[in-house]
């Protein structure tokens, strides 16, 4: 599945990594996909929200708003204007 691989060191805390061996053990079949799998939600959650962070922030420089009239709009809304 992953032909193509490197291996990475990182240094964790014991208490964590009995934690995490204890979870790979009895959902995944190894250490490596257990990281490997949280490594890739991890991403794909966070690209997401860049995503969407961008994707307003080319909608506010399109309608050349500043951060302020966006506290604004936030505001009124929350006021029920």
């Amino acid at each position: 599945m992953y032909m193509n691989t490197q291996t990475v060191n990182i240094s964790l805390p014991k208490k964590l990594v009995e934690i995490m061996d204890d979870f790979a053990e009895k959902q995944f079949s190894t250490r490596s996909d257990l990281i490997r799998t949280a490594v890739i939600r991890y991403i794909n959650k966070n690209r997401k929200l860049l995503d969407l962070f961008t994707y307003f922030e080319d909608k506010a420089k399109k309608l050349k708003m500043k951060e302020e009239d966006v506290d604004k709009i936030i505001h009124e809304y929350r006021q029920g204007k």
